[in-house]
């Protein structure tokens, strides 16, 4: 595809999410830096699981998307788990690399246990699961949690046929830059090399294009010896966290709760 205009599809997509109202949340909220990016501090009063702190990442094909994108997820994480999230606005492309938003995260992991987390779970939606199986090699976390996950970024388990997926055209153009590659196929598949992952819980519609990719994931984590679960929510296209269906978004945040929380 030609180049697309992104300052402007980044524009609308903010205008789309500050938009939407805010999810009623029993806590404090607060916007803060870690490493250099804007983060967000979502501290629910009723802290359930005091030890564990959670670091969201928005999905966004990897060159849209703000600390507000997914505002009301991270506001339903934190207030049905009674955990602290730290939501990071990792850096983009095609000004940054893959690299760059996964040390973002990093950073993320440092400061949750530099004030005290001792457990820290990863948890990506989309895009921002890219950036979470990226960072969980280079940080200590005890949990990944992936929502409509891409996994790899070259494309090649994505399922043309299925009606619920992202757009393939942004994908091919934003994940080539993304991974600073010259061609797509050189892109990485982020389940090529899953040893050293922890735990991983993965949710994806039926839906979805991206259901190729988190099954492939899971299967090589179990052939790896690395504890995975898959969560395929019947009838979902790609984004269903955000959806109306705000009974199955919970009902995942809860199921994914307890395998990476308790």
């Amino acid at each position: 595809m030609a180049d697309p205009d992104l300052a402007r599809l980044r524009a609308e997509a903010a205008e789309r999410a500050r938009a939407r109202p805010r999810l009623p949340f029993e806590g404090t909220v607060s916007d803060d830096t870690v490493g250099g990016v804007p983060a967000r501090y979502y501290r629910p009063a009723r802290a359930v699981h005091r030890e564990t702190a959670i670091v969201f990442l928005h999905g966004g094909y990897g060159v849209l998307g703000d600390l507000e994108l997914q505002d009301a997820y991270a506001r339903r994480i934190a207030g049905t788990l009674g955990v602290l999230v730290l939501s990071v606005d990792y850096r983009l492309a095609s000004e940054f690399l893959l690299a760059d938003s996964a040390a973002d995260a990093v950073a993320g992991v440092n400061a949750t246990r530099a004030a005290g987390g001792e457990r820290v779970v990863l948890w990506g939606d989309s895009a921002g699961g890219a950036v979470a199986l990226a960072a969980a090699r280079r940080a200590r976390v005890d949990g990944l949690v992936l929502t409509n996950p891409n996994v790899d970024l070259s494309l090649s388990r994505y399922d043309d046929s299925a009606p619920g997926g992202p757009g393939r055209e942004l994908s091919e153009w934003a994940f080539t830059r993304w991974a600073g590659v010259a061609r797509l196929a050189d892109a990485p598949d982020l389940a090529a090399d899953v040893g050293r992952l922890p735990p991983v819980f993965a949710a994806v519609g039926s839906e979805d294009s991206l259901l190729p990719d988190a099954r492939h994931l899971v299967e090589r984590c179990a052939h790896a010896g690395v504890r995975a679960t898959l969560r395929v929510v019947p009838g979902a296209s790609h984004g269903f966290m955000g959806g109306p269906d705000t009974a199955v978004a919970e009902a995942v945040v809860r199921e994914a709760g307890r395998f990476v929380v308790g």
